[in-house]
């Protein structure tokens, strides 16, 4: 069984959007009065299997990945509200946003018993200076203020903090949701033709329409600032908002790619 260092509670960011989560059959019965709050140092956390999450593995996506929650006390205690979570690298921290539903509920532990809770964040393939590579990931049970600690293994995260709606996110305690309940999931979507006659392709959690129109826009804007000598990384901005666009090492081969610098999920490809 793992060890957990503790350490000292981090606050939350905004909350997300989210759709609603199934809660999990975990909660064994209605909290009584006498019950109290489990405390961190009788708390037992690992990774569970039932995340999209694969170990070490950079997909693009929201992915998800579960705690499991033991009570390894020898009493029975409740648990009610989302744990604060941090990712660590080092002295660089990105602290998960707080889901916004579904409303927490009191989760009852009996000794031996287990709850979990999901977390979810955008596995970073392409661009390696907006993600965090976390060592760690930090968490404050509710109610608690000392935290355990358990070793990430998920791979490079897309770093969120600031983000109006962040992809990044941690459900309450006894709550479970699928990828893509953050908000929508970023999905890849053709656009056709763009300059130069490259192949368009929005990564995106819009409207295909909206996000086309957008895509189309910044190929164009793009390729001006090449056609003018603009050295990578170029920055174009369309509709107020800046993208910034260098090539990156595609598999067989390289594109170009231009990044939302205020909502990093949105991307939009140039294909060859």
């Amino acid at each position: 069984m793992r060890s957990y260092t503790r350490t000292t509670t981090t606050t939350l960011a905004a909350a997300a959007l989210l759709a609603v989560p199934a809660l999990t059959a975990t909660t064994a019965h209605a909290a009584t009065a006498t019950e109290t709050t489990c405390r961190t140092e009788h708390l037992t956390m690992s990774w569970s299997d039932a995340g999209s999450a694969t170990s070490d593995r950079a997909t693009g996506r929201q992915e998800t990945a579960v705690v499991q929650v033991k009570n390894s006390g020898d009493k029975t205690c409740t648990l009610k509200g989302h744990p604060n979570v941090s990712l660590t690298q080092g002295k660089t921290t990105e602290t998960l946003a707080a889901a916004g539903k579904p409303q927490p509920k009191t989760v009852s532990l009996a000794p031996g018993k287990s709850t979990q809770f999901t977390l979810a964040f955008l596995s970073e393939k392409d661009e390696p200076k907006q993600a965090i590579t976390p060592d760690k990931t930090v968490v404050t049970p509710p109610d608690n203020k000392s935290s355990a600690s358990l070793p990430w293994k998920w791979g490079p995260v897309t770093k969120q903090e600031g983000a109006t709606h962040p992809g990044n996110w941690v459900g309450p305690i006894g709550a479970t949701v699928k990828a893509g309940g953050g908000g929508s999931a970023a999905k890849e979507i053709d656009c056709g033709d763009g300059w130069n006659n490259l192949r368009v392709q929005a990564v995106t959690t819009r409207d295909g329409k909206a996000a086309c129109a957008t895509a189309q826009q910044v190929s164009s804007a793009y390729g001006k600032a090449v056609q003018a000598k603009h050295k990578e990384p170029i920055t174009v901005t369309v509709s107020g908002t800046e993208w910034k666009c260098r090539e990156v090492k595609g598999d067989p081969n390289p594109y170009q790619q231009c990044v939302n610098t205020e909502k990093s999920a949105e991307k939009v490809k140039l294909l060859s």
